[in-house]
């Protein structure tokens, strides 16, 4: 069976009719004054730096992909649809209504100077509003958080990081407008942070670690209610290297995988997502898609010209003056790779 829940078809039908969003550039422009993710990851594509991680980000902003995401690692999602989480984002779900806004999440405010002196920036922060058990009548507010991580060994356990930004996202609660006044702690709202890391050790292959507040009795035994301390869940996401993307099965890491880790065709990757994962490949989304696998095929090509085929060259230059030896023996002792073998090759013709 399915980890996600396959999306049926009276749902795709649904989802197919959604209008078409305005553009990313349009979103970001009318969120300027509050500093909104989408904002912040195009002023970082003016300045060209770290290009290929903030696409990742605005591709994260989706709410099909996020929608995808809740569904297996938040409780709280696991027995709603795919269109009802999408319209439980930035939404109140008791509104019963046909999604027809844009795709990409709005977002809050990513800058937290709730603590002075202790500014945190998050990558994408939003607010869902689920409906409850309780015959879907009543609904709860929930802070997400989601973070994108390039390194996932920055010199210290990622993992505290995220306790850390949890419990920052708990505290700024009190005495805000979107928080809670005073005393009135019955009002504190839940939060999630959840952390993708697409590169990573072996050992963290298709792995997912949830961190949580968990009562113990450590005499006789009382309980309170769950949702009076279960406020805050810390989730570490660990996507595969490798895949059977033919298979049937579906997995929110192979969805990732194909997303953000795997070495595929723009093309071949948007098939995968609508086939396997309903995600409807709107105008937007198949731009984003697009330019992100472009933007990682010139990224590395940059980082090859730039650190190792000058090294390369340096190396092979060296070893065949130093043993007396051909460039192809040269480069093979050195196991260097086939497209970089032809870039050495033709650098070292022209000297």
């Amino acid at each position: 069976m399915s980890i996600i829940e396959k999306t049926t078809h009276k749902e795709k039908k649904i989802l197919k009719k959604r209008k078409l969003s305005p553009s990313i550039l349009e979103i970001a422009l009318k969120n300027v004054k509050n500093n909104m993710v989408l904002y912040e990851s195009l002023k970082m594509f003016d300045k060209n730096t770290d290009a290929y991680d903030h696409l990742c980000k605005m591709i994260m902003s989706n709410k099909q992909i996020l929608a995808n995401i809740m569904k297996f690692a938040m409780k709280e999602c696991k027995d709603l649809t795919i269109e009802e989480i999408i319209n439980s984002i930035e939404n109140d779900p008791r509104i019963n209504m046909t999604i027809n806004d844009h795709d990409q999440i709005v977002g809050m405010n990513v800058e937290d100077q709730s603590v002075i002196g202790a500014c945190v920036r998050y990558d994408i922060l939003f607010k869902a509003t689920l409906p409850t058990k309780k015959g879907k009548k009543e609904s709860v507010g929930i802070f997400i958080n989601f973070e994108i991580q390039k390194d996932e060994t920055p010199g210290y356990p990622l993992v505290t990081r995220g306790i850390y930004y949890a419990s920052r996202l708990i505290s700024r609660q009190k005495n805000a407008e979107d928080g809670f006044a005073s005393s009135e702690f019955n009002d504190l709202q839940k939060v999630y942070s959840i952390w993708i890391c697409p590169k990573h050790t072996k050992e963290k292959n298709d792995v997912i670690n949830v961190y949580h507040i968990k009562e113990e009795c450590l005499k006789n035994e009382w309980h309170n209610q769950v949702e009076d301390y279960d406020l805050m869940e810390v989730i570490m996401m660990y996507p595969g290297n490798e895949y059977n993307y033919e298979d049937k099965s579906h997995s929110v890491l192979e969805m990732l995988n194909i997303l953000f880790t795997t070495k595929m065709k723009a093309e071949e990757k948007k098939r995968l997502l609508e086939e396997k994962y309903a995600i409807i490949m709107t105008e937007k989304m198949d731009q984003e898609v697009e330019f992100m696998c472009n933007l990682s095929e010139s990224v590395l090509k940059e980082g090859l010209e730039q650190g190792e085929i000058k090294s390369a060259i340096e190396h092979t230059k060296n070893l065949m003056e130093s043993a007396n030896i051909d460039i192809n023996k040269a480069m093979n002792m050195l196991k260097l790779p086939e497209n970089i073998k032809e870039i050495v090759i033709k650098e070292l013709k022209k000297g």
